[in-house]
């Protein structure tokens, strides 16, 4: 499946510089905002700490966490992002890791996982620790970053385009495979590429999306109700349940439901370059005109 691959201009080294550091000024801020400090892991036994508290994030019930702590320390100790956010009391409360990576438009930082326990969720802390990955990435001469996400987690989807100002680039159909976490155990592992220039402007005012199209929409039993698709119009709005982990929880079966329309409409939409142009907190995706 094609995605949507458009860069902007290209940035001189001098111009990424500056970038940098303006970038470490915000990062800063967002932490002091948030009440926590980050640190770059240097040592097997904060890699551990960082990844014991990832596996409580993702409520592991086979007792492994998402990430092996081996794992993380060889990638922080060959030169990757692997950082641990810390409350005022010294408790960590967030921790991400990050890769090198490369492909036709160049190198760049793959934000591989990114996780924030409960008590800390709604506070910034993830806002902080994009903004600190951001700061790393460009210090390291990297103008770009992407990870992916799970489409059908609204919140999460709002956060990487309205907050952060992320693209929504490629969808993938069962990426990671079956899944035996506590939250997405059950389903299917679809997942988005959210590409992020990392000089490029903040996010501007949200696209009006009054005039769009409804092309799923919330039935009345909370199933998907997929509706026409007309290819002229200039929006689409692809609706979301409120809650979908509470959906996956509560209902599989209409979770599967979910997965498959989204699948056809936003995957959809993707694979004939029609862009998400922004994504609203109670309504879902608008999606764009072919590019």
């Amino acid at each position: 499946m094609k995605g949507l691959t458009d860069r902007p201009p290209l940035v001189a080294r001098a111009d990424l510089s500056r970038a940098a550091v303006e970038a470490t000024r915000r990062a800063e801020e967002t932490a002091r905002s948030a009440g926590v400090s980050l640190e770059i892991v240097g040592d097997e036994a904060t890699a551990r700490e960082m990844t014991g508290m990832l596996g409580r994030v993702w409520n592991q019930e086979t007792g492994s966490d998402p990430l092996p702590p081996e794992l993380a320390w060889a990638l922080a100790h060959a030169g990757n992002y692997v950082a641990l956010a810390r409350d005022s009391a010294g408790r960590a409360v967030a921790g991400a890791v990050g890769f090198r990576g490369a492909d036709e438009q160049g190198a760049f930082l793959h934000s591989h996982i990114v996780g924030v326990l409960g008590s800390h969720q709604g506070s910034g802390v993830g806002v902080a620790v994009k903004q600190h990955q951001r700061a790393w990435a460009l210090a390291a001469g990297l103008d770009r970053m992407t990870w992916t996400f799970d489409p059908l987690v609204a919140r999460n989807a709002y956060f990487n385009v309205m907050k952060l100002g992320a693209r929504i680039t490629r969808y993938y159909v069962d990426f990671y495979g079956a899944m035996v976490d506590g939250i997405n155990s059950g389903d299917e592992s679809d997942r988005c590429v959210a590409t992020w220039w990392l000089s490029a402007p903040a996010p501007g005012a949200p696209v009006d999306g009054a005039d769009a199209v409804e092309v799923l929409s919330v039935g009345a039993d909370q199933r998907p109700v997929l509706l026409d698709h007309p290819e002229k119009t200039r929006l689409w709005l692809a609706s979301l349940p409120a809650d979908v982990v509470a959906v996956r929880r509560d209902n599989p079966e209409v979770a599967l439901q979910w997965r498959l329309a989204l699948r056809q409409v936003l995957g959809g939409a993707l694979g004939d370059s029609r862009p998400v142009l922004a994504v609203t907190r109670s309504a879902g995706y608008l999606i764009g005109p072919a590019a």
